[in-house]
């Protein structure tokens, strides 16, 4: 696991010593590799990185080249499969210097070309350098677990794993990308191929950068192939569990020790059950749990870990805590994103690298086998919709919004409120509605006219849902809506809350449930198979269910968030008022102040719970003063 950072002169004049920027392009990402870092200056490209290691640990140095030295590569991420690739440039007559996954890519390449790619089984970003074809081959794994970030500066391409790799290249600027602001605004986060600042783009999952002749291009390099098998719902699952055992067993490949994030939910649990099965050691599991009891999970946790005799680890995350990690984790974010949880699961990180240096996680189940409540919250519109209109907008609607604000976790009253907002809407709006936190209608109060660059509702949705129209039947709908989340809101939110939070802890992540195989199989299925009536997770809690207790399978999911609601109001009352205040907020001259005070007011007073808009413009006003002021 690493970080990479590089550049090229795209009219192909070779660099000078005077033009190595690559010292401190490391240096901005040294979190993401202390143990080791290296450089190459090669003609007209400049590739560096910085190394977590993990296999290999003693000849794994990069950049790494071919044998006559004439290709090179710098690579972040993890090859699973790179011990069978290994057998295969063996037998093409190749020779390895290192045990290293790393290695085996160059030498794939050398004798596939792009078509490389398609080999690798694995979470990766890298950069090779062709110095016989003078080409520059990036690319980026097919799930998106490993980000890579680009740019064209002064008639050099700059990339890098962290925006802050390119920022610190001197012909880099830092300016406002407004369109990519505005879909913060909407998702919470930045969807590819937009990065928060103009002119920096990232490259998109399951694509490949090349540079040739000056010239720069993408392509896409995969996409899921989808095989309609006529198998039993118990072969069904007897599938699955087979492939999330076999990718579970790949990720404990490691010369360090590995653990397992352990929240008590249905996807950590299985990867846990499973990982003590494909190891002979005992596995150290970890969690983190809160005195707010709407939003502790660590008792479940615990009583999964004690089930399965794991060498367990809890710790209390208290809002003081919580208000210290904050400040701690942006020191390393470059772009805001308001997801909560990432602030939780930058500490786990922290704790759990005091024991190992890699630890298995759950995200993707979720997506892939059908696990959020707004899953059944879209099977349930259709079913409102049958209401008689008078019904439900003279009796229930009013009914709901006057239920008094509860400030906790997925409270009844809050996620009624959301659901009749929306529920008559086309499913991917209200599904935008329902994950999202201030859609263009509000923006267009909120945001002063002048910076407004988006207008109309289709042009604040990501390209990847521009893609996809809606849905037919309830059943069809649900589907469709977990195929957005798989290819907008898990690479561009789930993910980067992943990579960045532990690799800021200097922790490696691997993720069971991402492994193609396992991907294509999930998407193969039937969407009954995942929602059935209104159980969520249908045929995963299937296939594990020898494997857990039964209490662990059959309650509510709780997801892994922080009383932002709460805390707003109280503990990180301070830090809110100063970075929404109005002598910032005029100053800034972005957002209009009566309408911030309208929404501070409203959330002071329990008025309405608003927890998500004053979130995204907290997280926004951070990395606002930090980057441009």
């Amino acid at each position: 696991m690493c970080g990479i950072v590089g550049y090229i002169n795209l009219n192909g004049e070779e660099l000078t010593q005077a033009e190595n920027h690559l010292p401190a392009m490391c240096h901005s990402i040294h979190h993401r590799g202390p143990d080791d870092a290296g450089e190459l200056v090669m003609g007209p490209v400049a590739m560096g990185m910085t190394r977590l290691s993990i296999i290999d640990l003693s000849t794994g140095h990069q950049p790494i080249a071919n044998e006559d030295g004439k290709i090179w590569i710098v690579f972040n991420g993890e090859i699973y499969n790179y011990q069978d690739l290994s057998k295969i440039v063996l037998s093409k007559g190749h020779t390895l210097k290192t045990t290293s996954d790393t290695e085996v890519i160059v030498h794939l390449y050398e004798e596939f070309g792009i078509d490389c790619l398609q080999y690798l089984e694995g979470m990766f970003a890298f950069a090779i350098w062709d110095s016989n074809k003078e080409r520059l081959l990036i690319a980026r794994d097919r799930m998106g677990e490993k980000p890579l970030h680009y740019g064209v500066f002064s008639g050099q391409l700059i990339f890098g794993s962290e925006l802050k790799g390119i920022l610190a290249h001197p012909h880099s600027r830092r300016e406002l990308n407004r369109e990519a602001f505005q879909k913060y605004l909407a998702f919470e986060y930045v969807p590819a191929p937009l990065s928060i600042f103009e002119g920096i783009s990232k490259l998109m999952p399951a694509h490949y950068l090349l540079v040739e002749r000056g010239q720069v291009k993408t392509g896409c390099y995969w996409t899921p192939k989808i095989t309609r098998e006529k198998l039993s719902e118990q072969d069904s699952a007897d599938k699955l569990l087979d492939l999330l055992k076999t990718s579970t067993r790949l990720r404990m490949i490691a010369d360090v020790p590995v653990g397992v994030f352990l929240s008590g939910g249905i996807d950590s649990s299985s990867i846990a059950a499973l990982a003590t099965q494909v190891t002979s050691e005992r596995v150290k599991t970890f969690s983190i749990g809160f005195s707010d009891a709407s939003f502790d999970e660590s008792v479940h946790a615990a009583a999964v870990a004690k089930h399965l005799g794991t060498e367990h680890h809890n710790a209390i995350f208290s809002p003081d805590l919580a208000r210290e990690t904050l400040e701690e984790l942006w020191e390393y974010l470059d772009e805001p994103i308001a997801d909560a949880s990432v602030v939780p699961t930058f500490f786990l990180s922290k704790m759990t690298r005091e024991h190992v240096k890699v630890a298995l996680a759950g995200e993707g189940g979720d997506e892939l086998f059908g696990g959020y409540p707004t899953y059944q919250a879209h099977k349930l519109a259709g079913v409102w919709r049958k209401v008689p209109h008078a019904i439900r907008t003279k009796v229930l609607e009013p009914a709901i919004r006057s239920l008094p604000v509860n400030m906790n976790n997925l409270s009844f009253d809050y996620k009624a409120k959301k659901f009749i907002e929306s529920a008559n809407q086309t499913p991917v709006d209200r599904h935008l509605k329902w994950m999202g936190s201030l859609p263009l209608s509000e923006q267009k109060q909120l945001v002063r006219s002048d910076v407004l660059t988006l207008t109309r509702d289709d042009e604040i949705l990501p390209d990847a849902l521009k893609m996809h129209g809606g849905g037919g039947s309830d059943d069809d709908v649900v589907s469709h809506i977990m195929k957005v989340d798989m290819i907008t809101y898990l690479p561009d939110d789930l993910l980067v809350k992943s990579d960045r939070s532990s690799m800021a802890a200097s922790l490696e992540v691997r993720l069971p449930f991402l492994a193609f195989p396992l991907v294509e199989y999930a998407l193969s299925m039937p969407s009954s198979y995942k929602v059935h009536r209104m159980t969520t997770k249908y045929l995963l809690k299937k296939a594990v269910a020898p494997l857990l207790p039964d209490n662990i399978l059959k309650r509510p999911k709780k997801g892994f968030g922080i009383p932002v609601a709460k805390w707003l109001r109280k503990e990180f009352k301070p830090i809110v008022d100063e970075l929404l205040s109005e002598s910032f907020i005029r100053s800034q001259g972005i957002f209009e102040w009566e309408y911030v005070q309208r929404l501070l007011d409203e959330h002071e007073n329990a008025k309405f719970d608003r927890r998500k808009q004053l979130w995204t413009l907290f997280m926004f006003q951070w990395w606002w003063r930090k980057f441009l002021t």
